[in-house]
């Protein structure tokens, strides 16, 4: 019985293995013949592709690299269905549309506006579809995507699929009788794979910030603010109603931006609320606030936001609340944000891969040299990848003709006397802003620092040499070009903030946008590449960070609840529960926080899992940390990194092999970064991404 089951299968392997021998040779006849037919007839009437398509396929067969002789490598063009299934919990606006775009020319080479439209099949708009021609014998990778219109028919991403590997037709794999997708998971037991979706950075519209962010916005006469429970509805006075208005509403695990309800959004005095408005580059529209009271159903007044009051980058609204028959009855001061695309990046990013949130849970804690070993010198972050450290913490910050350059203070004391004459009362300097000297008068400076309660002279490190590892002033550009790409780095973005008392930290004049764009065009040009985070403690320069690119993942930095620095006004930045709750908010990876919120040992576990179930990455920071006994606390802990100085004193060096990045795949991956941000169309010896679990065949 068994012998005749085995030539059965035998002859339908031979049959099969026929059928391939000839699909092979004609296809091979076919491309050989292909200059024989006129550019505008078809060799073959009954065949499905076109003289057009098939030079296609011929071309995308020369433009692949050279392969191991004796091997055919020809393009197999073939029929791919593309079957898409929206979760229940994803909700597809009326001007929304999902796309797919992928490796493969056809597929649109990682590119939106070439993104192929996919239809959709039922009226909810949940099941959706694509029958597109793809090359079978070639692995393809390919993504999902949503994206609208704009008034000029221009794409605009609003979301799209941003695992670290993503989907993927292995070779022939495309035979195989497609299956249906699910959005926003590719492989689940894959690195990197799971569930995750990403916001789109900003490239053909700029987003407005409503912030409720302070203890007290609204006042109303008759009314206890503190203790009032209102409700708010904002929504826009343009007829042609094209301004997305979101909200996130601070609550741990439920902080996402969303749409706005119907009825509006809870508020009282002392929560966090953030509108978050999407607006094509071209257009200003108005805006309404009506204020309800929550309890009693009541219509308490409205504000009116006009386009001429939203000015800058960045400022401070104080709005009368007038009731329905125009009476004064209060007053709104609300700070607000705008965020712009790049300045001089428009196009050039990349659907290939994203950073934002590529944090491997299974990587150990990491050594960070804060500031290096304390100095904030090239040579201190030298001795940081010498003592075995993985990466370095330092402070960036910008000059008045907008140049970034690397200092911890935001200025430092000086005189307008020659360098021949000595200083003999402190009285004779004076605090100078780094925000109000150029790059050539800040390296023509005076430098006076306060040590030990002393100020000491340091002119003689404010030299050009750029050899010198401990000049003081160093341009951002030469800190990348002086570190090698194995040392990582948090680049930490410094701004002044208002402070609880309602003093300002600093005086900051320069424009925002332009401000964070210098760095991250500079960090692209030079520092793409290697391991690298931005991080602020500006909860609004983290968003900015995060809304215009996502090639490299940012980090909220915060103080929490201590004792050592006053707090700010900002009540994102007061607590730790308050900083986690802004990093979902804003799509960050994670957040960084003083140990002092953590030394309650009955409460680290506690604590750090709140942190660790959303997910996020969570650095620990502090002079505290110098001590070896606490390292140890926190790693068996299994945070994120330790940040701290000293560390050629209490660092790794006497029990750690290597740094976690030396390792070459990881060279490899993060090379990547310079194709997402557009420096880079090709990695150098770079191979195809693969995770290291193949996902289940269909």
């Amino acid at each position: 019985m068994g012998q005749p089951k085995m030539n059965r299968v035998l002859k339908s392997i031979s049959i099969h293995h026929k059928l391939a021998l000839l699909a092979a040779l004609f296809w091979a006849l076919l491309f050989g013949k292909a200059n024989a037919f006129p550019p505008t007839q078809s060799p073959n009437e009954s065949l499905v592709y076109s003289h057009e398509q098939l030079q296609a396929f011929k071309r995308f067969d020369d433009e692949q690299p050279a392969r191991a002789a004796g091997r055919s490598f020809l393009c197999v063009p073939l029929f791919r269905s593309f079957n898409l299934q929206l979760a229940a919990d994803v909700q597809l606006a009326a001007d929304e549309t999902l796309a797919v775009t992928g490796d493969h020319p056809s597929l649109g080479a990682w590119s939106l506006d070439k993104a192929l439209p996919m239809r959709a099949l039922n009226k909810q708009r949940s099941k959706w579809f694509l029958r597109q021609w793809i090359c079978a014998s070639h692995r393809v990778y390919y993504r999902y995507l949503i994206y609208a219109l704009n008034a000029a028919g221009e794409r605009v991403l609003r979301q799209w699929e941003a695992q670290q590997v993503p989907r993927m037709l292995q070779t022939y794999e495309a035979y195989r009788a497609p299956g249906v997708d699910l959005y926003g998971e590719a492989h689940a037991r894959a690195v990197g794979g799971g569930v995750q979706l990403e916001r789109g950075w900003l490239q053909r519209e700029y987003v407005i910030e409503l912030k409720f962010c302070w203890p007290e916005h609204i006042y109303l006469s008759g009314y206890n603010s503190k203790a009032t429970q209102l409700r708010l509805k904002l929504s826009s006075l343009s007829l042609l109603n094209d301004a997305r208005i979101e909200v996130s509403r601070f609550g741990y695990n439920r902080s996402s931006f969303r749409a706005q309800r119907q009825q509006g959004v809870d508020y009282s005095a002392g929560s966090i609320l953030i509108y978050r408005i999407s607006q094509s580059l071209d257009v200003a529209n108005a805006f309404r606030l009506n204020i309800y009271n929550k309890q009693q159903q009541l219509p308490l007044g409205e504000i009116y936001i006009w386009p001429n009051q939203l000015q800058g980058s960045r400022g401070i609204l104080q709005l009368p609340i007038v009731s329905n028959l125009q009476q004064l009855v209060g007053e709104l001061t609300l700070p607000y944000l705008i965020i712009k695309p790049l300045s001089r990046r428009t196009s050039g990013f990349s659907l290939r891969v994203s950073f934002q949130r590529y944090w491997p849970s299974n990587w150990p804690t990491l050594d960070v040299g804060q500031r290096g070993l304390g100095d904030n010198s090239i040579a201190d972050y030298l001795a940081v990848a010498r003592a075995k450290g993985d990466m370095v913490q330092l402070d960036v910050q910008l000059t008045r003709d907008y140049v970034p350059i690397v200092w911890q203070g935001f200025g430092f004391y000086s005189s307008e006397l020659p360098s021949s004459q000595s200083i003999v009362n402190e009285l004779e300097l004076r605090y100078v802003l780094i925000r109000e000297l150029s790059y050539a008068q800040l390296k023509s400076s005076r430098v006076f620092l306060r040590k030990r309660w002393t100020l000491q002279e340091h002119t003689q490190l404010n030299v050009r040499d750029i050899k010198e590892h401990r000049r003081l002033f160093p341009k951002l550009a030469e800190v990348y070009a002086a570190l090698p790409p194995t040392l990582g780095l948090i680049v930490e973005v410094k701004w002044p903030q208002l402070m609880a008392n309602g003093k300002l930290e600093s005086m900051q004049t320069l424009n925002k946008n332009l401000y964070v764009d210098s760095i991250i065009e500079t960090t692209a040009r030079y520092g793409c590449g290697r391991p690298l985070i931005f991080a602020s403690f500006d909860a609004d320069i983290c968003s900015m960070l995060r809304l215009k690119q996502s090639a490299f993942p940012v980090l909220f930095i915060s103080a929490g609840r201590t004792d050592i620095w006053q707090q700010y006004m900002d009540l994102r930045t007061q607590s730790y529960l308050q900083a986690l709750n802004f990093a979902q908010s804003a799509e960050l990876l994670g957040t960084a926080l003083h140990v002092q919120n953590f030394m309650q040992q009955r409460q680290q576990r506690r604590l750090l899992e709140l942190s660790l179930d959303l997910p996020q990455a969570l650095f620990v920071w502090g002079s505290e940390l110098s001590s070896a006994q606490l390292q140890d606390q926190f790693r068996a802990l299994d945070v994120s990194g330790l940040i701290y100085e000293q560390m050629d004193r209490v660092g790794p060096s006497s029990w750690k092999r290597a740094s976690l990045f030396a390792a070459p795949q990881l060279q490899e991956i993060f090379g990547q970064q310079c194709v997402a941000i557009g420096n880079s169309t090709t990695m150098p010896n770079a191979k195809p991404t693969k995770p290291t679990v193949w996902p289940k065949m269909r």
